[in-house]
């Protein structure tokens, strides 16, 4: 699957990310801005409709593990925090940074309440898909007091799904889910060896996350909204 990704000079923070021939992604990495969220979360209700279920494809990152990331943490891997929401409508991504980027090249650090993101996580229209979900769930409530309403793990779609039984799923990675579900023409394989950071900064001399980030947290967060649009899909049928 060839990918690519390219920033939109015209719009802050904005970036599009093509996957394949077939898809074209427009993300946007906000910074603990609550307006800004705001305005992206209202033009995806306003595109996909505001009374209607919605799917939200999700995951989540920390720098620790990245080049460049968060290097003075010294706790478990498994308790890193979580520094990087990646959420995916349709052809549309949010790249929502949990911590304050001015701080998080050194350290964890946040203020921001979420009051936008949890309306919109705790919405009773919004249906959040991905793998590990629980798990995922319960650390962002612990970490940022965020709840997710109605969330619903790949794994347990993929079990569910007439086309798939037979295939053991339950250790299954998003990149297997995807080769499963979708084909192997979304076949996905993330580097092992990729920067947090862009080493150019923004027009007011803030960090970059790196264009190579940005893409495969698009990548990763698309593929759950797509396994999971189309497993629900069959669910209801």
């Amino acid at each position: 699957m060839e990918i690519s990704v390219k920033m939109d000079k015209k719009i802050w923070h904005t970036y599009v990310v093509n996957i394949g021939e077939e898809f074209m992604i427009n993300t946007t990495w906000v910074v603990q801005d609550e307006e800004h969220l705001s305005f992206c979360i209202g033009e995806i209700r306003e595109i996909y409709g505001k009374k209607k279920n919605l799917v939200v494809g999700l995951c989540a990152d920390t720098s620790h593990r990245y080049g460049g990331g968060l290097y003075n943490y010294t706790g478990k891997a498994k308790d890193d925090p979580f520094q990087l929401l990646q959420l995916c409508v349709g052809s549309h991504c949010i790249l929502y940074n949990l911590d304050d980027v001015n701080y998080s090249r050194r350290s964890f650090m946040t203020s921001t309440k979420h009051k936008v993101l949890k309306g919109f996580l705790y919405d009773k229209y919004t249906t959040v898909v991905g793998v590990g979900i629980k798990e995922v769930a319960e650390k962002l409530e612990r970490e940022t007091g965020v709840i997710i309403k109605n969330p619903v793990e790949l794994r347990k779609l993929a079990e569910a799904g007439k086309s798939l039984k037979g295939n053991n799923v339950s250790g299954s990675k998003l990149a297997d889910l995807a080769k499963l579900v979708l084909g192997e023409h979304m076949q996905f394989v993330k580097p092992k060896k990729t920067t947090w950071w862009s080493d150019k900064d923004d027009a007011y001399g803030d960090p970059l996350l790196s264009k190579d980030l940005i893409m495969y947290a698009t990548v990763e967060a698309f593929l759950a909204y797509e396994i999971g649009s189309k497993l629900l899909r069959c669910s209801y049928r």
